[in-house]
């Protein structure tokens, strides 16, 4: 009887595999490999972003009420996931990463319930969201402009009244002393007078401009810098939480501040840099 095979599988029998040992040794994954997510809770501001680009519509949240604000948690469905990398581009906080992770199996047979049978595909996070704080609105920069100026003109004009007593007196005790050091002592007199008039011109510029120019805001929401928008719009369009308002006919820029969440998607989207956080 004639057996071909029989030196064929002898001689495997002691020959290593030719195959990766998976799943005791668990073979890595390629470069720039697109797995499972990873969500921190930490770093999300709630945006909703990642909602809104999800084209699997695999990304949900739920909010519970709580002291000073609400927790909301964020799920991730793997089993719906494309893992196209789309909400980890959008998020401008990192919240969001892309890992190696390939190991996304649902154990529905040996699991007590479907629920717990889909626990591998599911990533989730809570994260706790401040109720916002309602403020009043910053005064016009036109009012503190007008009010800077008036008491800068009333500073200059004090001091060009006081600057002139001193020349009329210094003029006089020239005089008195001799003519011929009537000249010389006016001009010595005249020199701080224009030397004050000139301080006094500076701090009135240097006054102006520093009213003039949006200040930032201690709660991290967006200050509008009229001299360099141009009202395009593109603030709004972009702002996930459509907390802004602009006309561009009226040139109007209106901010909701229960609304607005200081994401700073606004200044990023804005051409001109004329948002300031």
């Amino acid at each position: 009887m004639d057996f071909p095979y029989v030196k064929e599988a002898l001689t495997k029998l002691f020959s290593k595999p030719s195959t990766n040992p998976y799943p005791f040794a668990p073979a890595p994954a390629k470069p720039n490999y697109r797995g499972r997510i990873v969500f921190h809770p930490d770093k999300c501001i709630n945006c909703n972003m990642c909602e809104r680009v999800c084209a699997g519509q695999a990304i949900s949240h739920t909010s519970e009420p709580c002291e000073g604000g609400e927790m909301v948690t964020r799920q991730f469905y793997l089993g719906s996931c494309t893992f196209c990398a789309h909400c980890v581009a959008f998020c401008n906080h990192g919240a969001i990463e892309m890992s190696d992770d390939y190991h996304m199996v649902a154990d529905y047979y040996h699991a007590p319930s479907f629920e717990e049978g889909e626990e591998a595909l599911i990533v989730k996070g809570t994260v706790f969201k401040k109720a916002p704080v309602k403020k009043a609105p910053p005064a016009a920069p036109k009012a503190e402009v007008k009010a800077v100026v008036a008491d800068a003109k009333a500073d200059v004009k004090e001091a060009v009244k006081e600057a002139k007593a001193e020349v009329k007196e210094a003029v006089k005790e020239a005089v008195a002393d001799a003519k011929a050091d009537v000249k010389a002592a006016a001009a010595a007199a005249a020199a701080p007078v224009v030397e004050a008039v000139k301080e006094a011109a500076a701090d009135v510029k240097e006054a102006v401009e520093k009213a003039a120019a949006p200040q930032p805001r201690d709660d991290g929401k967006p200050v509008q810098d009229p001299a360099k928008c141009v009202y395009c719009t593109l603030c709004a369009r972009n702002c996930p939480m459509e907390a802004l308002t602009v006309d561009r006919k009226a040139k109007t820029w209106e901010l909701n501040e229960e609304a607005c969440i200081g994401c700073g998607t606004c200044a990023t989207a804005c051409p001109k840099d004329a948002i300031i956080l």
